[in-house]
């Protein structure tokens, strides 16, 4: 009986190793997006099929792109003339009399302000740098989200492994637990391994109602960033594999500070608040006004002749000017400021965003190659083990616990990893 128990014991174990716990060397080699073969199951969901839905239907995207088209359409506005007065003017009228009839004078002008033509270069040059300020919004926007779905996706497939791992973990505790009760049964084991595998599967069973919470979490924020409704279902995500390490921070930081949005948006507030400042100085100058006037008089000499008179504004509370040079002077200083805090956010985000990604990487190699294998190999030792009775129930417990943990370290190595390594790409600026 004690023969056969082992023998049960440890085909189970294997059997459930084969069918669900494959090892590294086993598992089917993840995938890059980039990779992912065009015969993919159509039930997997990529990262490239999120991406194209948050980019397509994505509201929060949709509401900044028409901001800048907003903005755009601002220019015109900007630097073009008021619209043109026109007035009658009925004169001599008398007392009673309808001023639609009669022989009174009436006369008809047209008159128009002429704003100061380097004023409307200055106007049109400041809408044109809004539209670009918001235009790099609009990017700026569109890698956060992309960033922000990359993340949602990786943790979505975090909890989709963890979900399986821990599925596992129950299959072979319930195992585990059959088969110590089977030996106490029959005198072969103490009550203790029966109970300790009860609890271990307990804890299992309640670390599994966690990640399915976080899994459907994941699965309502990413359907909400696509712009669906959030219980709608979503298929398992497609495996990932760590992509190839990037350029050296060097590189990274000279692309971040030639490319990135954010830091272009405080580059065309520098350029505003200069123009902002040139225009404050050019109310100094005059502004004009054309007015051209028809008469039609009862006298011959007045009659069908006409008026023409150039006016110009006087700037003469030159105090109000002043107050506002000193305005946008100011505003420059800050934009100057800003600009260069900025930079220097951006430099130390990234670097250790880089610093991050890297150390993930280090970390899903160390376990593919070296700590996975290790711990697959201990429970080959703790199964042989058992068989010969030379460990106990717990060393193969624990043994089994270890590589199924591991498993999952490593697939939240991965993750980090493709997390950081999204958020280095955010701040470079690169659109992929």
């Amino acid at each position: 009986m004690k023969t056969a128990t082992i023998a049960v014991f440890i085909s189970f174990v294997c059997a459930a190793t084969g069918a669900h716990g494959q090892t590294v060397q086993d598992r089917p080699r993840p995938r890059t997006e980039a990779a992912a073969p065009a015969t993919a199951a159509a039930a997997e969901l990529s990262l490239a099929e999120v991406l194209a839905a948050v980019r397509g239907r994505n509201p929060d995207l949709k509401a900044a792109s028409a901001v800048s088209l907003a903005y755009k359409n601002r220019i015109k506005q900007a630097y073009l003339l008021k619209d043109p007065v026109i007035e009658f003017e009925r004169m001599y009228t008398p007392s009673g009399k309808s001023f639609l009839g009669g022989d009174g004078e009436r006369n008809i002008s047209v008159s128009q302000m002429i704003d100061n033509p380097y004023k409307l270069l200055l106007r049109r040059d400041l809408a044109k740098d809004e539209h670009a300020f918001y235009s790099t919004l609009y990017e700026a926007k569109e890698l956060e989200l992309i960033s922000k779905a990359k993340a949602l996706f990786y943790e979505y497939y975090m909890a989709s492994k963890a979900e399986l791992i821990y599925n596992e973990t129950v299959d072979i505790l319930r195992g585990f637990s059959k088969i110590a009760e089977a030996k106490y049964s029959v005198g072969n084991a103490s009550q203790s391994d029966a109970i300790k595998a009860q609890v271990e599967l307990s804890k299992t069973l309640n670390l599994l109602v966690t990640v399915t919470q976080e899994k459907e979490t994941a699965k309502a924020m990413l359907n909400a960033l696509m712009d669906r409704d959030t219980l709608s279902p979503l298929p398992a995500p497609q495996e990932l594999e760590p992509a190839p390490p990037g350029p050296a921070y060097e590189k990274l930081r000279s692309a971040a500070l030639a490319s990135n949005p954010g830091l272009k948006a405080y580059h065309y507030k520098i350029s505003q608040a200069e123009r902002r400042l040139s225009l404050s100085k050019a109310d100094y100058l005059p502004d004009f006004m054309l007015l051209y006037r028809k008469r039609k008089a009862p006298g011959s000499e007045m009659n069908n002749t006409y008026d023409i008179s150039l006016g110009l504004t006087v700037p003469l509370w030159f105090s109000k000017q002043g107050a506002m040079v000193k305005e946008t002077a100011a505003e420059k200083e800050m934009a100057h400021a800003e600009y260069r805090a900025a930079r220097n956010e951006l430099s130390s985000s990234l670097r250790e965003a880089d610093i991050k990604a890297g150390s993930s990487l280090r970390l899903v190699e160390l376990y593919r190659a070296s700590v996975i294998p290790q711990a697959e190999e201990a429970l080959k030792i703790a199964q042989s083990g058992y068989q010969a009775e030379k460990t106990d129930f717990m060393d193969l417990l624990d043994a089994q616990r270890t590589l199924l943990e591991f498993r999952m370290d490593y697939y939240r190595y991965v993750v980090d990893y493709q997390t950081w390594l999204a958020r280095v790409v955010q701040l470079t600026g690169e659109i992929k």
